[in-house]
């Protein structure tokens, strides 16, 4: 925004709001890529890529090929509820599913993933920008 320009309230937060949009999502990427490659390694596991989208309902998803996709927001979450989404997603390679078989492994790496789903749960729609 050049000094002559004169923008509204609403626009400065608008373009502020999207450049910070910008500068998490480039960060968020490296970042996931690094904890996805330390807890597929504890988990016993091996991604077939990381990707990032802006789903508006879920905070990440693995598919039956093994591409693991997270929504760039969960990046502005404290560490431990980044760390719970990177080992849920990554859990998905030995269960495609949500038994208890599936449970038990996130449980293994997140003792405490009850208390990281309820965080999400009460707290999720505030992360945004």
């Amino acid at each position: 925004v050049s000094a002559n320009q004169n923008l509204s309230g609403e626009d400065l937060r608008n373009s502020l709001r999207a450049s910070l949009g910008q500068w998490y999502r480039s960060r968020a990427l490296d970042k996931l890529k690094e904890k996805t490659k330390r807890y597929a390694s504890i988990i016993g596991v091996s991604p077939a890529s990381v990707t990032l989208k802006d789903y508006k309902a879920r905070w990440g998803s693995c598919s039956s090929s093994g591409d693991v996709t997270y929504n760039w927001r969960i990046i502005i979450a404290p560490h431990q509820i980044v760390d719970y989404i990177v080992v849920h997603e990554l859990c998905h390679l030995l269960e495609h599913n949500h038994g208890p078989d599936y449970w038990k492994h996130v449980e293994l790496v997140i003792p405490n993933f009850k208390d990281c789903r309820q965080w999400l749960k009460v707290n999720g729609e505030r992360l945004t920008i």
